[in-house]
């Protein structure tokens, strides 16, 4: 079960500021590689350290592909894209390749990632405020 708080944010595209509150998923912990390795292990006939040398390939593989201007889907997780950019010019001849800049790495998750999405549940979180 997912925690939350309740954040107030404060509206001001009417003409008076109007205050708003909304409930805001609370971080509960971070899993890295190592500790997947370990879950997917417990699944397959992977070890461990096949399944870390499986991620770290799948790395690399991917950012040579999304180098080259692919997209990368992977079937049950989504796909992967960089989006790109530059600075706004009077004429086309002065966007060259170096003004354009990569931006991020966009992630559209799969259906199957997103399914789970209409399951979740929330539970309520009083969490104590930061002192000033």
């Amino acid at each position: 079960m997912q925690l939350y708080v309740v954040r107030p944010k404060v509206d001001k595209s009417k003409k008076e500021p109007k205050t708003l509150y909304y409930g805001v998923p609370v971080t509960s912990g971070q899993v890295d590689a190592d500790d997947l390795a370990a879950e997917i292990s417990a699944r397959c006939s992977l070890t461990p350290a096949d399944v870390l040398a499986t991620i770290s390939a799948l790395s690399d593989v991917m950012q040579d592909h999304l180098r080259i201007g692919n997209t990368v889907y992977l079937k049950g997780i989504g796909l992967f894209s960089v989006s790109a950019s530059s600075p706004g010019y009077d004429t086309p001849k002065e966007v060259t390749p170096a003004t354009v800049k990569a931006q991020r790495i966009c992630f559209k998750a799969d259906n199957i990632m997103r399914s789970f999405l209409e399951k979740m549940k929330y539970k309520f979180c009083e969490r104590a405020k930061k002192k000033k």
